[in-house]
């Protein structure tokens, strides 16, 4: 009797072939409006909820049925057009590193498990401390994404700073800050209490001042300063906070220093970015998004550490079922580093466009980004007809429409309605975010796709918004 969980050499190659032409098809209309009503969809899909499938289905209906029915119509997030939020890229090349991980199954949990293979993720993560500026000493792991990255972070901070007493410490962040940063520091059991949220200066970066004062009155109150999260690149306006300056208010009030630098970190390997980043390397810890900075598809992570043997010592464990180490050459174990035991060989996915591409395409991508965010800012300040809210320090801009006509509410109407407008086309997206209650538009060049014409496309898009609804504006 034939085992249908192993499917033969044919069949394999039959349904990557299905595959393949379904992905080629994919991308090659990638470029092409899709428009939608979101909330139709919503209950068309809530609609469709499937129960446990007793019968076979043909891969050709399902492929047919998932490429034209499911997948079209979702957020456009691997568009040329998408400028909405800081994207995931999605570069086929780490796709195929992720169909190798999965067929293969190797499991990188241990080092004694797949030596090689703990060397590849291990080399990786060097890279990218070397990008960062990081010494020798310095390590890390690959996550899922920055908000795994930033839990461990904390605790990381709470551990090695204050061990299991930390009632009374502190922790400090401005309210650009990533929301997974809040949502780490509950997880790790700082209380509401315990956070400090620490106001922006007109330049959308922590206020160094404001930062000190809340510090002084912890000390004074009995508190422990326990830790301290700046950002480069923050969602909100792409800001880099003042990244040495924190740093020395870190190193004076013995606070563990973390950077979380999931959209802007990779820029470091940019000579613009580097100035931009300048004091990064001075953080006890860093998250970094590369499927973000480095365009691979969601689900990759990277949490940093200056010294890897503080990662040891909050995470080391054993169990009587865990092999003892008999090796005199030092492989990083994973399962020490992490919280993670059973993990995915995650290494793969960034050391292989690595190594068909070479790090300067990478580099040469983001340059490009900074290039294209600096041509739309020129634009824009141009024309006179929109208010530069944040200049770009790397590649995210926020901008609005602006008359002195017109009231705060009737402008945050005008500019959502710009927004609604250039979005119903479909062949560029944005979003908009509340700055001091001011509705604004926030536009993020980031994916490997986009181009000067995709810039030129929203540019239009957008003068085509003012023109068509100047007569609306009441």
């Amino acid at each position: 009797m034939k085992n249908m969980l192993e499917p033969s050499e044919q069949e394999i190659r039959e349904m990557i072939q299905l595959t393949t032409e379904k992905i080629i098809s994919f991308l090659d209309e990638l470029a092409e409006p899709v428009v939608f009503d979101m909330e139709t969809v919503r209950e068309e899909a809530y609609q469709a909820s499937e129960t446990i499938p007793e019968q076979q289905s043909s891969l050709d209906d399902i492929l047919d049925d998932l490429f034209e029915n499911k997948i079209p119509y979702a957020l456009q997030t691997s568009s040329p057009g998408f400028m909405a939020y800081i994207p995931g890229g999605g570069i086929f090349h780490s796709g195929l590193a992720e169909l190798i991980v999965k067929v293969t199954n190797r499991y990188v949990g241990i080092d004694i498990t797949a030596p090689f293979l703990n060397q590849i993720e291990t080399d990786v993560l060097k890279w990218f401390c070397t990008m960062i500026g990081y010494s020798e000493k310095s390590g890390g792991t690959l996550t899922s994404g920055g908000s795994l990255a930033n839990l461990t972070a904390v605790i990381c901070a709470r551990t090695l700073i204050m061990g299991d007493k930390f009632s009374k410490g502190t922790v400090y962040a401005s309210g650009y800050v990533h929301h997974s940063m809040w949502k780490a520091f509950h997880a790790a059991g700082i209380s509401s209490s315990q956070i400090r949220n620490i106001k922006i200066d007109t330049d959308f970066r922590m206020d160094i001042q404001a930062l000190e004062q809340a510090i002084e009155q912890d000390i004074e109150a009995g508190f422990t300063p326990l830790m301290i999260v700046a950002t480069a690149g923050s969602t909100n306006t792409g800001s880099v906070d003042p990244l040495n300056e924190i740093a020395k208010i870190a190193k004076r009030s013995n606070a563990w220093y973390h950077i979380d630098a999931a959209y802007g970190g990779f820029f470091t390997m940019t000579e613009r970015g580097k100035k931009c980043l300048l004091g990064i390397e001075q953080a006890d810890s860093i998250t970094l998004d590369p499927h973000k900075g480095l365009f691979l598809p969601y689900g990759t992570g990277a949490f940093l550490v200056k010294d890897r043997e503080d990662l040891k010592k909050v995470f080391s464990h054993n169990a009587d079922y865990i092999p003892d180490k008999t090796s005199a050459h030092e492989l990083w174990d994973f399962s020490e580093m992490s919280l993670e035991l059973t993990r995915p060989f995650r290494g793969l996915g960034v050391w292989l466009p690595f190594k068909m591409l070479g790090a300067g395409t990478f580099k040469k991508a983001l340059e490009e980004k900074l290039e294209l965010a600096d041509y739309f800012y020129d634009c824009i300040e141009k024309s006179g007809d929109w208010e530069i809210i944040a200049k770009n320090d790397l590649s995210l801009s926020v901008f609005r429409y602006n008359h002195t006509n017109y009231s705060v509410d009737q402008l945050n109407k005008i500019n959502r309605k710009i927004i609604n407008y250039v979005n119903d086309k479909g062949r560029t997206i944005l979003s908009g975010t509340l700055i001091d209650n001011n509705f604004v538009i926030r536009n993020c060049i980031l994916s490997f796709r986009s181009h000067k014409m995709h810039v030129d496309w929203l540019i239009d898009d957008l003068n085509e918004a003012l023109s068509e609804l100047r007569g609306q504006f009441t």
